[in-house]
């Protein structure tokens, strides 16, 4: 089965052997020398390991001893090899894929175990969070009880101050209390007073309006009682003076000039008479009752 191996030589020559490597050796070493030295080791060494152990199990064992052998075999020629490295191992495809998934087997319990580490790292991680959790709960809360109980004393320490002030503003306002309550009882009974005035002065007008009509009325009484007298004593004296009254109240255009019997009257007030388009008229009646009064006689005109 075909095995490729990628391999880097690192070496230096030796400067104390370079005219037996000017004398001896080719020109082009790099070339013709060294890949045929690491060539033959390796074809050398590989035979004695299985394709698994040159892959993966005991890579390094010849990686060892090809640098030895490559390095003692490269000496004699005066060349120093400072490193040899496999950079790679090329498997046929189908042994690299078998071999692939039995190293996953083998490994495999290795995952588990690096996965069950991991897991109880992570639960012990989880316990110390959750212990952190608790003990920051712990601390806060005490923390929050510490704060009440300042608060407390704080407010008891208040309390000390506030309370005989709480008692002044209580005393205080059950004073102005029993003062709008005392103003409440003045203002109702100097409203009722103010009412029981009031009544009393309009009983008092009504009162004196009553008795000033009450006195109009028997002024005005008296006043037409007089008049009703007089008004029939003059008809009583001067019978006439009915057909006056009656006249007046017929027509406001009536004029009634009252004469003397004897015909003393002014010439003047006759033509005034005329002039307003009226006659005169002649005495319609002489008073019989008594001779010594004169007569009144009544002419209309219109």
């Amino acid at each position: 089965m075909p095995i490729g191996i990628a391999t880097t030589v690192r070496y230096r020559l030796d400067a104390n052997r370079l005219v037996f490597i000017h004398n001896n050796l080719p020109r082009n070493i790099e070339d013709e020398l060294v890949p045929s030295v690491v060539a033959s080791t390796f074809r050398d060494l590989v035979p004695n390991y299985t394709v698994r152990e040159v892959f993966a199990v005991k890579r390094e064992e010849l990686r060892c001893l090809a640098s030895k052998e490559i390095t003692k075999k490269l000496d004699e020629d005066g060349i120093v090899v400072n490193e040899v490295m496999l950079r790679d191992i090329q498997l046929p495809p189908e042994y690299s894929q078998g071999l692939q998934g039995l190293l996953l087997k083998e490994q495999e319990p290795e995952r588990m175990g690096v996965e069950t580490e991991i897991q109880a790292k992570q639960v012990k991680i989880a316990e110390l969070l959750a212990e952190a959790a608790k003990v920051q709960q712990i601390k806060r809360a005490e923390g929050d009880a510490g704060v009440r109980v300042l608060q407390a004393k704080a407010e008891a320490d208040a309390m000390q101050y506030t309370l005989p002030l709480k008692q002044k503003q209580i005393e205080q306002s059950r004073l102005e209390a029993e003062a709008r309550k005392e103003a409440t009882i003045k203002n109702a009974e100097a409203s009722a007073a103010a009412k029981v005035i009031d009544s009393k002065a309009e009983t008092e007008r009504r009162k004196l309006l009553a008795d000033a009509e009450a006195n109009r009325i028997r002024v005005v009484a008296a006043a037409d009682s007089e008049r009703l007298r007089s008004e029939a004593v003059a008809l009583r004296q001067n019978p006439l003076l009915i057909n006056k009254i009656m006249a007046e109240r017929l027509s406001d255009k009536i004029q009634i000039m009252m004469v003397p019997m004897d015909g003393k009257f002014f010439l003047g007030d006759m033509l005034r008479g005329t002039a307003g388009g009226g006659a005169i008229a002649p005495p319609a009646a002489t008073a019989q009752d008594d001779p010594a009064e004169d007569s009144a006689v009544s002419s209309a005109s219109r």
